[in-house]
């Protein structure tokens, strides 16, 4: 009976070292990767909320090109967002009104030679501001006709 009682106490001991070693390497990972992609996911939510403020101004119907990227620049300026969104906004004229499109794509180096590419699209159709701010137009197609 103490054979037994043994080997059981010996089965019950819990994680050894490789197992805590694993775990920590796991951890390590995962705080890595928030790490290094959490600020261009928090900028791209400033775009979305940009967006959707300009959906909101009872103004942007009439709105021309200049104050559409002027308002953008000045939400960007307050929420202190940089780099790539802020190159990315486009104001492109179109039958029905004008779309605002901030699209873009960050690649960002995670371990040593490995890196994330990130992409990120938001539009804002002038005309239908409730449908506020998936992408409604596939930009790459309408580069092509041009």
């Amino acid at each position: 009976m103490s054979g037994q009682l043994q080997t059981s106490l010996r089965r019950q001991r819990g994680m050894g070292y490789w197992g805590w070693l694993m775990v920590v390497a796991a951890f390590g990972f995962v705080f890595t990767c928030v790490a290094k992609m959490a600020p261009a996911y928090l900028d791209a939510s400033y775009v979305d909320q940009a967006l959707r403020a300009l959906a909101e101004n009872p103004r942007v119907r009439n709105m021309t090109r200049g104050e559409i990227e002027q308002e953008m620049s000045r939400f960007f300026t307050l929420n202190n967002v940089r780099g790539e969104p802020t190159k990315a906004v486009r104001v492109i004229p179109g039958t029905d009104g004008m779309l605002v499109s901030v699209a873009y794509e960050l690649r960002q180096p995670l371990i040593y030679n490995v890196d994330v590419i990130m992409k990120f699209n938001k539009q804002l159709n002038i005309a239908k501001t409730d449908l506020c701010c998936e992408p409604l137009v596939d930009l790459e197609q309408l580069r092509k006709r041009d």
